[in-house]
């Protein structure tokens, strides 16, 4: 059962480890970047949130984000002061782990700089740090927290340094294989324990969820909608202005200039992508 608290226990080893890491990017004008994972409900997004507490005091449900958009909004806004610490939550996504990380990582590789500056450090919570992209695997994260259960169901966790963390991801990548190289440390328990209110961050959470899933079927749609013109050009020879008067006749609004030029373009360049025909499946059937 979780609980909350604002000192939540964490071994010995791994405070004085976590406050050395603070120290050194406070204080020699870096940043720090952490992935956490695990799988489906281990409880690798409370384990980021409460070193979190440790490397950031004054850490909030304001600094846990889902989306790079969000992440990108956080950083950039002059109330994440100097030395914040950010959570970015993936874990609900994990359906869509690849999209999602490529986000993820354009904005960490463009807002570098202003990490940088404000010395921020992020936890990067996902499924699996095989799912990251080599550059960010091996030289943009400092360390990577492994999280599972032991055979009595007891929450645990591996850490893997920088070096033995490039080598995992070398030699680990082909089989999501976590035994090589060997920890430094031995394995850590952690209990269930909130350093955010539990309800707030599950609000959050599921709100973030449901705004993705718009995003993801709007997406769709217009791949449809794409693969349905292109396909009616190519089949029956229709002209743009035909596809529009279709589209005023149904009561819809027309495709504009550019909506158009961009699917010609495409029909020209390419004849259509093997994602456009995958959303066009359920409508084929």
């Amino acid at each position: 059962m979780a609980t909350f608290t604002l000192e939540p226990f964490i071994a010995p080893m791994v405070r004085e480890e976590l406050l050395k890491v603070k120290e050194r990017v406070t204080k020699k004008d870096r940043d720090y970047v952490a992935v956490y994972d695990g799988e489906e409900g281990v409880g690798k997004s409370v384990l980021a949130m409460q070193h979190a507490r440790i490397l950031d005091s004054n850490f909030c449900i304001e600094r846990v984000v889902f989306t790079a958009d969000d992440f990108i909004r956080v950083i950039k806004d002059a109330k994440t002061k100097r030395g914040s610490c950010i959570v970015l939550d993936e874990a609900f996504n994990a359906a869509n782990s690849r999209a999602s990380l490529t986000e993820v990582n354009r904005a960490m590789i463009g807002l570098a700089t202003e990490m940088r500056q404000k010395n921020l450090f992020v936890l990067l919570v996902l499924p699996s740090f095989f799912d990251l992209d080599r550059y960010f695997a091996l030289w943009r994260t400092r360390a990577l927290f492994h999280v599972y259960f032991t055979p009595e169901e007891d929450r645990h966790y591996i850490i893997f340094p920088k070096n033995e963390k490039k080598l995992l991801y070398l030699g680990g990548k082909k089989t999501y294989n976590y035994t090589y190289p060997k920890s430094p440390f031995p394995p850590f328990q952690f209990l269930n324990q909130y350093v955010v209110d539990e309800a707030d961050y599950r609000a959050k959470k599921a709100e973030a969820f449901k705004k993705r899933t718009v995003s993801n079927q709007a997406r769709n749609w217009l791949l449809q909608r794409n693969a349905v013109i292109k396909y009616t050009i190519r089949t029956f020879g229709y002209t743009a202005e035909q596809i529009n008067e279709i589209l005023r006749a149904a009561n819809v609004h027309p495709l504009s200039p550019a909506q158009i030029s961009f699917i010609l373009n495409e029909i020209m360049r390419e004849g259509g992508t093997e994602e456009e025909e995958n959303a066009l499946k359920p409508i084929k059937k």
